[in-house]
């Protein structure tokens, strides 16, 4: 097999030639992040620079740029211009000359007239960012599945799996889920590093490692040299804060439990205490979330707050690459990471990093970090006093990385990137994908109740929606946004005389309800309100030109109204909501237990129709 750099070279020289690889790099996450703020977390990063290095590339049309628009369920090629203006003003930035909301609301004004983007067989669909939240993504997905579009999928980490104390339940519920359809539908998943791949194959046990891949983001987006603008906003936030070059400690990472500032703020009370006089003032740099309130008020009790440690939000890129440049050292406790940035931005900056232990934080430490048990507030002090109180051992850490790390640039990566996909190109076909199977006798449920434990069975009938009428899953079913809607499957032909069960609920107000099997009309309701359990017969197909295995069932429903929920008085709900999806379960004919046991779930309601 040739080589990777081999098959980029032949990728690159071929990128006009008929059949040539086409890569739509999807930027949806990113757009949608923007809207919440201009400064980028881990995964954002991560799509920003990377987009970056392929819009640089003016003369690849092989990459182009999509977002997925969620009111249309469809993806929209962007334009590069525009991509380019957005990131460029998010990256440079400054608060005390505008206001982000306002300019960011001109850019996404125009998202509406980009065209959609028209996928082919063979075609690659590349999301590297978070898409667990994008209404109906994955029924658009197995949608291009089926005409032969690849899709791939950058995992960033499994702590939701791994560790879902860290997260809200909600979030690990979707994220679980999240995982479960990358699982399903991905022809290419490629991890961040060796951990979250080792991750992946344990806990999601994929149906194919082969296709589970590392690229590794041992990168930085620091320049070596900053604007005269970048400078003058640095040294007035520094002036603000009373900080001096080398007089501070710097600590980058949103304000959560994961990230394990709680430490932090017990290491430096002790650290005030031993060294009133030359102990440095801790600067943390990262948005407020989940759960932050802890470390804040423990700052605060301690006398610490503003004073030893500083809080100080998110910073543009340039102003946090100044900060990179003149702390006295960096330290990033987190408790577990897929990758961790922070480390490798610090060590490119020449900067020694007192980090976790973790194997992912190995990785990104290349060897040249100074790791600590991050769940020891003894061996994290012991090493912040060193380095505090022995300029020697400051001065061996700092050669060390002079000597020990080669630092790499975003345009490397996304050169892997691009040879990861090429390679897949080379080495599989473009198949499309048929409806997903149905095993009769098991309860599938449309809403997501509970985290996914069993990637293998999760029993989600979600996986069988069809089309463009789905909302979000909730935790009770999923409401649908238009009149029809509609669920397909294949299921064995040896099922003869199966029998389906769809448990659904009428829009707010009710409606008519009528239901077709495979293009023909097999029941009618001339008013349903509230839940409504549907019974369905399925003869088995005895026609000639029917081969395999396994026969294809589409059954669409159709509801004379959906409901504008802004009309209704009480509700936050700005939806259109047609008929509520429950559950669905096809029995064959001797499945007597299994029929009494689903009986049994309706009448006790441990099948919930709310």
């Amino acid at each position: 097999m040739n080589s990777i750099t081999e098959i980029l070279k032949q990728a690159e020289t071929q990128e006009h030639a008929p059949g040539a690889m086409s890569v739509a790099f999807e930027v949806s996450d990113l757009i949608y992040y923007y809207g919440t703020g201009n400064t980028p977390t881990g995964i954002q990063r991560v799509q920003q620079e990377l987009a970056l290095e392929y819009l640089r590339r003016s003369g690849d049309q092989a990459v182009e740029f999509v977002i997925y628009d969620v009111g249309v369920q469809k993806w929209r090629a962007v334009d590069r211009d525009w991509l380019s203006s957005l990131i460029s003003a998010a990256r440079t930035f400054r608060e005390r000359s505008a206001n982000w909301r306002d300019l960011y609301n001109k850019f996404a004004e125009k998202l509406p007239s980009f065209r959609f983007r028209q996928f082919e067989r063979g075609d690659w669909l590349i999301n590297v960012g978070a898409s667990w939240s994008l209404s109906s993504y994955f029924v658009q997905v197995r949608h291009l599945q089926r005409r032969g579009v690849r899709c791939g999928f950058f995992l960033h980490d499994c702590i939701p799996v791994r560790h879902p104390a860290y997260f809200e339940y909600s979030h690990t519920v979707d994220y679980t889920y999240w995982l479960f359809q990358i699982r399903d539908t991905a022809d290419l998943v490629i991890c961040n590093s060796e951990s979250t791949r080792s991750d992946y194959l344990e806990l999601v046990n994929p149906k194919k490692i082969e296709n589970v891949v590392v690229c590794r983001l041992n990168a930085s987006w620091m320049d070596e040299e900053l604007s005269p603008e970048a400078e003058v906003a640095a040294l007035e936030l520094l002036a603000d804060l009373q900080l001096f070059d080398e007089d501070f400690v710097l600590s980058v990472g949103t304000i959560e439990p994961r990230k394990n500032h709680i430490t932090l703020v017990h290491v430096w009370d002790k650290l005030r205490n031993t060294y009133p006089a030359k102990c440095p003032k801790l600067l943390c740099v990262g948005r407020i979330g989940w759960k932050s309130e802890a470390v804040i008020s423990q700052a605060k009790a301690l006398g610490l707050y503003d004073n030893n440690v500083i809080f100080v939000g998110a910073v543009s890129d340039d102003v946090l690459a100044y900060l990179y440049k003149k702390c006295l050292f960096t330290i990033y406790l987190s408790y577990y990471e897929g990758w961790g940035l922070p480390v490798t931005e610090s060590l490119h900056a020449g900067k020694i990093c007192v980090v976790g232990s973790s194997a992912a934080l190995q990785e990104a430490g290349a060897g040249c970090a100074i790791h600590v048990d991050e769940r020891s507030e003894t061996s994290v002090y012991d090493i912040v006093e060193k380095l505090i109180d022995d300029t020697g051992l400051q001065s061996a850490a700092t050669q060390k990385i002079r000597d020990g790390y080669t630092p790499r640039s975003w345009s490397e990566v996304a050169n892997d990137l691009y040879g990861i996909v090429a390679t897949a190109t080379a080495t599989t076909k473009a198949i499309a994908a048929p409806l997903p199977i149905l095993e009769t006798n098991v309860l599938y449920q449309f809403g997501r109740v509970n985290p996914v434990t069993d990637f293998n069975n999760p029993c989600a009938a979600e996986v069988f929606c069809l089309g463009d009428a789905w909302h979000q899953p909730e935790g009770w079913g999923n409401w649908t946004g238009k009149e029809v809607a509609e669920i397909g499957f294949r299921i064995e032909r040896a099922a003869s005389e199966a029998t389906v069960f769809l448990g659904c609920i009428s829009p707010p107000g009710g409606a008519k309800l009528t239901i077709s099997l495979d293009g023909k009309q097999v029941r009618a309701f001339s008013m349903v309100s509230g839940r409504k359990i549907v019974r369905l017969t399925l003869r088995e197909f005895k026609d000639e030109n029917g081969a395999g295995m396994y026969f294809p069932v589409r059954i669409r429903t159709s509801v004379n109204r959906v409901q504008d929920m802004r009309e209704v008085e009480g509700t936050r709900d700005a939806r259109h909501l047609g008929l509520g999806f429950l559950f669905l379960v096809v029995f064959d004919k001797g499945a007597v237990i299994e029929r009494l046991e689903f009986l049994e779930k309706i009448v006790t309601g441990e099948i919930s129709s709310s």
